[in-house]
């Protein structure tokens, strides 16, 4: 195999690496949590900041769509994520041609998205258990690993639109 064609090669071999860590990662830690803690147990990590707690999130992100009859609820959010999913994968089939760093952050989004989608089908609820909160006057809602990486990817596409529409004031003009 040419040079050429080798680089292009261990970029999709490192990026299928990574989609696949996550979302074994993020299933992996869920079936711990959920074989160890039963629902609403927790375990402290930290002296009043971090805890592993068994929550089972039937809506979606911050409770959203929790007042739906859960009938409708689930089949609802099922479809947004696999189609979310299908858009991302899309758009990483699209962009193909982009560097590494390009690409990353739809995979890692692309990762967390089927972790949740997978507990989603199969469960009909998503395993949560990453518990932040200040001695419980101040908490964030419950998360899990698929929830960071989407963050994660998420964060960096709009690292790179900042980046990207700085560029483009510099110069005068709109950059990618």
């Amino acid at each position: 195999m040419s040079e050429n064609r080798r680089a292009p090669m261990a970029k999709y071999v490192l990026l299928m690496f990574i989609l696949l860590a996550g979302c074994n990662t993020d299933l992996y830690t869920k079936h711990l949590v959920s074989n160890n803690l039963e629902p609403g147990e927790s375990i402290p990590l930290t002296g009043g900041y971090l805890e592993l707690k068994h929550a089972q999130n039937k809506s979606a992100s911050f409770g959203m769509l929790g007042n739906i009859d859960l009938n409708i609820r689930r089949p609802v959010l099922i479809a947004l994520q696999v189609t979310g999913s299908l858009v991302v994968l899309a758009l990483v089939f699209v962009r193909r041609q982009q560097t590494f760093g390009q690409l990353l952050p739809y995979v890692l989004i692309l990762a967390g998205a089927i972790g949740n989608a997978v507990d989603r089908v199969r469960l009909g609820y998503v395993v949560d258990f990453i518990y932040v909160h200040i001695k419980h006057h101040f908490h964030w809602p419950i998360f899990n690993v698929a929830d960071i990486l989407i963050t994660i990817g998420m964060l960096l596409l709009i690292q790179k639109a900042i980046v990207s529409q700085r560029s483009g004031l510099r110069t005068g003009g709109f950059a990618d």
